[in-house]
């Protein structure tokens, strides 16, 4: 028997108030796929996440991850945020920031077990950054920066990673870096990064989930040039999408 799909969402309408946000959303996120997650500002992509973690409820429709509602599969999500800078000056090193990750797994608040250091430990290693594991917050680049955030959302253990714009103030170097680690850990996870870099991203991942009050769904290869310099005008239009679909 299939396990269910890491992400499944059927005909859900999500409102602030009176204002629609995501209109008619179906979709479906399969077991380690790789997707990107693009659209406008203020088009409901992280309104779409918090969705798939339990957050926000919709008005209509359903969402199911792992097969259960998000309040429950929400413990196999490790969830990078949008903006989800530390404080290069708080004095805690990238093993202290790491282990942060394991508080919802112990179960003594502020008591971490000696396999949440193995695991700490191990998910620094994972991320290419076992020789800093002492180093303090502070002395870390940006992208290694980033690679803590990844290691403390890895030390859940969960089978979804989601990543808000993981590569927004990196460098192509830093970035390219970033995005094959991704395709590493891809090989055991279920990956959905939310960027704008549709062009540098379309390089590692296959489907490519089209935000912009509706939801779409294509294959990268159908993504072409034209598309890129057009998504973000006033109207997006990522792809030659059905033109039965009309807002006023």
């Amino acid at each position: 028997m299939n396990s269910p799909y890491p992400v499944e969402v059927e005909h859900l309408n999500f409102l602030y108030g009176d204002i629609p946000v995501l209109e008619n959303v179906s979709l479906t996120i399969g077991e380690r796929e790789f997707v990107c997650m693009v659209g406008p500002n203020g088009g409901g992509k992280t309104t779409l996440l918090r969705l798939m973690l339990g957050l926000l409820e919709p008005q209509q429709g359903n969402i199911a991850v792992f097969g259960a509602p998000p309040v429950e599969g929400r413990r196999l999500i490790g969830y990078l945020p949008q903006y989800a800078h530390l404080d290069a000056h708080f004095p805690v090193t990238a093993f202290d920031v790491v282990l942060m990750g394991r508080l919802g797994k112990t179960r003594t608040l502020g008591l971490y077990t000696k396999e949440d250091k193995h695991i700490a430990r191990e998910m620094l290693g994972r991320v290419g950054l076992e020789k800093l594991v002492k180093r303090p917050l502070a002395s870390l680049s940006g992208g290694q920066r980033q690679r803590v955030l990844i290691a403390r959302a890895l030390v859940s253990e969960p089978k979804l990673l989601l990543l808000d714009e993981p590569t927004s103030s990196l460098d192509d170097y830093v970035e390219r870096e970033l995005y094959d680690l991704l395709a590493e850990l891809n090989q055991e996870l279920t990956i959905v990064v939310v960027t704008h870099d549709i062009g540098f991203v379309s390089h590692y991942v296959k489907k490519v989930i089209c935000v912009n009050r509706t939801v779409y769904t294509h294959p990268t290869s159908e993504i072409d040039h034209d598309i890129i310099h057009q998504m973000y005008g006033q109207h997006v239009h990522m792809i030659r999408h059905d033109q039965e679909h009309h807002h006023g």
